[in-house]
């Protein structure tokens, strides 16, 4: 093998191994930490990368033009070495307290999550989990500063191989427990050194022994988990008699005498009902019942997030047996009817319960006959099932679009019945305005609102009877302190609806409650919560943010102000227009990232499963790009502005004009064929994506070549600083506005692009 194939071939098989070590990370936070620090994972990759280019950038010596295959072999070998020790450290680095039992509910554990979690145990795991991106940065800064020329060839390479990982990262899942993927991992780092060490005519001897010993691993684990792993999410695993690993979570199974839960990542418990009894103890809670007793029985019904049934449970306990069950990890349902197949009131054995593998939201669009109740009960988005749903459509479930969904599938006398505790006020507003939006005028008349115990929203699509009214208030004695609060037979807007009504109501475009008010109202909780006070969970999201942001600015004075201050003024000086390269290869950074995540964010809905979205739309962009920078090789790099204003001019394309199409003409396609709607649609905008990097990289003069370790270095930084600020910009303003954002990223790397060329000639 020649010496550009070899580095060509490390490359991607470095890349793969990266970005399946990034996946797999993403899975074990959900299951060792919290669910919501899976988005930890996207930073450290990003950051680690960065700080691995920079110190290319500092000492050029770590990769050298002599010895160049050598040297990244033996980093291939390193970066095996130290993905091993990251999951180990994960698996094993006591950074929480643990407990005995799970709770009832996953809001007791949400709550306390942050005094679970030892600090400096915490700080001491992040550089290790680093170390695999820091190493694979500092591979590829060397590879583009070494073979500038090449570039072209090099990144292509590098988007194909993450391509290659993420199509293959679900597969894995599916044939591997998530821990033992990381001999995946070190077999493709090991191949990369074999035909590295090879090319070269360097000792084959320690790339075999990897190799083999890799491969042996990987053939142990499709018979057992080889990485036990001993701390769930703070639970004591040995409570845990059973696990099943899948794609999106790890379902873990507590069985005792008194009480048995399925827990999601165990980071949520949600608990079987096995006898008449737990049924009526949990219809007690009026939100999961009272929507059951107002329709006559068989009803119709669907249930969103239904997790291990027992919202199933209470309507079939009624005489509702034509039921769909409806949640995103629904591998749950076999579990809870093989398991506990003896059990009386066993949802998922009992009655025509209808078991869908879906989005809630999803599966109400497709739906081929009306229902006469659609019920949700504190949807979990603590789990990374959840919080795959929470990330790419956040609230989706509960916009003003979504409730037109729901009408628009309900029979004329249905109910929407839906419950999320002090979170309900927001739901009552994005009903109202999908009922505005549906011609309503006095939408109070459709609206029942009832605070007890717990609190539900009871609407219907046309305005409640008298009758219908007086049949459920005879219900609420049976209830604890059961209330009703909105009365859909007042004559007009009342004090308390004025109340529950003084905030905008949620939309698709802007699924949050955030305004610069509620947001500092937040951050002054958070302030008051150090001193020991109550916290708010609006408060933990906004301190969470602050801290992330806190910790990208500083990364990003360090990646700007090193290079000036330890690394030779004189060099910098004699590169004028060096501030415009590396402003045009930021810009390429946040706008790629930040695209990529409102597409997912506008198509989810579409594919109709988020783990299926996020897969499709970053395998399609990663695979056009990698073609993308093929072809760029062959245009000169004068038409680098046309090739960004395709960008922006595609780019609106996908984002305002491609989606209405899809879910107008699409959406009751099969998902295979849905999937590949979205994947060929997205190729012309990926394929025009993967041309400005190594175009830019290819206009600079050949004097600018120690530029380029800098540059990779402060792209990877803006695709952090994307991630964090596309959701900034959508919490406040929405994701129209964050996209907006994007393309002028674009916009202003067009403006930049003619300075490329001229680094070091001025």
């Amino acid at each position: 093998m020649s010496e550009n194939r070899a580095l060509a071939a490390a490359a991607f098989l470095l890349s793969f191994a990266l970005l399946l070590y990034e996946l797999l990370l993403t899975r074990l936070f959900a299951v060792v930490l919290f669910a919501d620090f899976a988005h930890l994972a996207l930073a450290l990759a990003l950051c680690g990368i960065a700080a691995g280019a920079l110190a290319q950038h500092l000492r050029p010596s770590l990769v050298p033009v002599e010895g160049l295959l050598r040297r990244i072999s033996t980093l291939s070998l390193i970066q095996a070495a130290v993905t091993l020790c990251a999951v180990l450290a994960v698996l094993h680095f006591p950074v929480l307290r643990y407990f005995e039992t799970p709770p009832d509910a996953y809001q007791d554990r949400s709550s306390i999550k942050d005094d679970l979690l030892n600090g400096w145990w915490f700080a001491a795991l992040l550089p290790v989990l680093a170390a695999p991106f820091a190493t694979a940065g500092l591979v590829f800064a060397g590879l583009f500063q070494r073979r500038k020329e090449d570039i072209a060839k090099l990144y292509a390479a590098d988007l194909l191989g993450a391509a290659a990982g993420a199509a293959v990262f679900l597969p894995l899942l599916g044939a591997l427990a998530g821990p033992d993927v990381v001999f995946v991992v070190l077999a493709a780092c090991a191949l990369s050194a074999l035909l590295l060490s090879r090319a070269a005519g360097t000792p084959l001897w320690p790339s075999l022994i990897a190799g083999v010993v890799s491969l042996g691993l990987i053939g142990v684990s499709t018979r057992t988990d080889v990485l036990k792993i001993e701390r769930a999410a703070g639970f004591a695993e040995d409570q845990v008699v059973a696990t099943y690993w899948t794609p999106l979570t790890r379902l873990s199974v507590l069985d005792k005498p008194n009480h048995a839960y399925v827990l999601l990542d165990n980071t949520s418990a949600s608990e079987i009902v096995r006898t008449a009894s737990d049924v009526k103890q949990r219809a007690a809670n009026i939100n999961r019942s009272l929507a059951w007793q107002l329709v006559p029985p068989p009803a119709h019904g669907a249930i969103l997030a239904a997790s291990a049934g027992p919202d199933v449970a209470i309507a079939q306990s009624y005489g509702h047996t034509h039921i769909e069950a409806v949640d995103i990890a629904s591998e749950i349902f076999e579990i809870v009817a093989t398991r506990w197949a003896d059990s009386p009131v066993n949802p998922y054995t009992h009655g025509d319960t209808v078991r869908v593998h879906s989005d809630g939201r999803a599966a109400i669009l497709r739906a081929t006959e009306p229902y006469d109740v659609i019920l949700m009960v504190h949807a979990n988005l603590w789990s990374s099932a959840g919080l795959l749903s929470n990330v790419w459509s956040p609230a989706l479930l509960e916009t003003q679009d979504a409730f037109e969904d729901y009408f628009a599938h309900l029979n004329p006398d249905g109910i929407v019945s839906f419950g999320k505790g002090s979170q309900t006020d927001e739901i009552v507003r994005a009903c109202v305005a999908a009922l505005r939006a549906r011609g309503v005028t006095d939408p109070w008349h459709n609206i029942a609102y009832i605070e007890g115990n717990s609190r539900v929203m009871l609407a219907r699509p046309r305005a409640w009877t008298q009758a219908e009214r007086d049949a459920m208030v005879a219900l609420l004695p049976n209830y604890v302190k059961a209330t009703l609060t909105l009365d859909p037979m007042a004559e007009g807007p009342t004090s308390a609806w004025k109340k529950v009504m003084s905030e905008p109501a949620m939309t698709d475009d802007h699924p949050y409650q955030d305004s610069p008010s509620i947001v500092a109202d937040a951050l002054h909780d958070a302030w008051t919560h150090a001193a020991g006070d109550t916290e708010a969970p609006l408060a933990v999201l906004w301190r969470s943010i602050v801290v992330q942001c806190g910790v990208v600015l500083l990364s990003g004075v360090l990646l700007l102000a090193l290079p000036w201050a330890l690394r030779g003024r004189s060099e910098i000086a004699r590169l004028s227009g060096a501030g415009a390269a590396l402003g045009y290869v930021a810009c390429l950074g946040y706008g790629y990232l930040a695209i990529e995540t409102v597409l997912i964010h506008a198509l989810v809905l579409f594919v109709g499963h988020p783990t299926y979205a996020i897969t499709v739309v970053v395998l399609a962009m990663l695979v056009s790009s990698g073609v993308g920078s093929l072809v760029a090789e062959r245009l000169d790099t004068s038409k680098l502005r046309w090739v960004l204003a395709t960008v922006v001019l595609l780019g609106a394309v996908q984002a305002f004009v491609v989606p209405p199409l899809l879910y107008s003409y699409a959406l009751g396609w099969s998902l295979l064929g849905r999937c590949l709607a979205v994947g060929v649609l997205l190729l012309p905008l990926g394929f025009v994506m993967g041309m400005p990097f190594p175009m830019g990289m290819r206009a600079l003069p050949d004097a600018a070549r120690p530029l380029v370790p800098w540059a990779w270095a402060i792209n990877g930084w803006m695709s952090v600083v994307a991630s964090l600020g596309t959701v900034l910009v959508a919490r406040m303003w929405g994701y129209t506005d964050g996209f907006l954002v994007a393309l002028a990223a674009y916009g202003i790397a067009a403006v930049l692009a003619g300075s490329m060329s001229k680094v070091g000639r001025g």
